[in-house]
């Protein structure tokens, strides 16, 4: 990734949100009313998400600080960090697609390092990732955000998706080192070329 595509995924996930929010919050603080975030389990354990992880873990930090500003102005805010679903963005056909353009972008010298076979182990592992871990109940999302916004006591943190519960979160709370081993374990290793 460029500095170029990380502004560009910031700029919606990241300062969209803080942009909306802040537009809003004099009109939330009076009406003592919520503010409910997307965020993501990328946004508590990066794992190979580039620039996505980066703007989620953002919203997180965002929102955490919000909650804790506003809690004296009785606004409640919550995060939604969801799991896989089986989604559009999620679709195999359109993951391939978009990773080999970013592939193909990629400096000749880039690519070497990384060597031949990478990119396509690279790709054997998002099959998996998507046919395995995405949950296809989509639904789970919306009900999420409509208890925030509806019960009188919402929580912090709503993590829909069984991945998010039982992947994703115990991973974010492990020592960095275990997480570190298990991803050098599942993820292609490049072939560290001297270029």
């Amino acid at each position: 990734m460029t500095l170029q595509d990380y502004r560009r995924v910031m700029e919606v996930n990241t300062f969209g949100t803080i942009g909306v929010t802040l537009s809003f919050l004099s009109l939330i603080k009076k009406a003592q009313g919520r503010v409910v975030n997307m965020a993501s389990v990328l946004g508590r354990i990066s794992a190979n998400g580039g620039g996505y992880c980066v703007s989620k873990y953002a919203v997180e930090a965002f929102s955490d600080s919000l909650r804790r500003d506003m809690q004296h102005f009785g606004v409640k805010v919550c995060i939604i960090e969801p799991g896989f679903f089986k989604t559009a963005v999620t679709n195999l056909d359109s993951i391939e697609k978009s990773l080999q353009q970013l592939w193909d972008q990629m400096p000749p010298e880039t690519q070497r390092s990384y060597g031949h076979t990478f990119f396509k182990q690279y790709l054997k592992v998002q099959r998996i990732i998507m046919n395995f871990i995405c949950d296809p109940d989509i639904s789970k999302v919306p009900k999420c955000i409509e208890h925030a916004l509806q019960a009188s006591y919402p929580r912090t943190r709503y993590s829909p998706g069984w991945d998010a519960k039982l992947v994703w979160l115990p991973a974010s709370y492990m020592p960095s080192f275990i997480v570190d081993a298990v991803l050098a374990f599942v993820l292609p290793k490049p072939e560290y070329r001297v270029c």
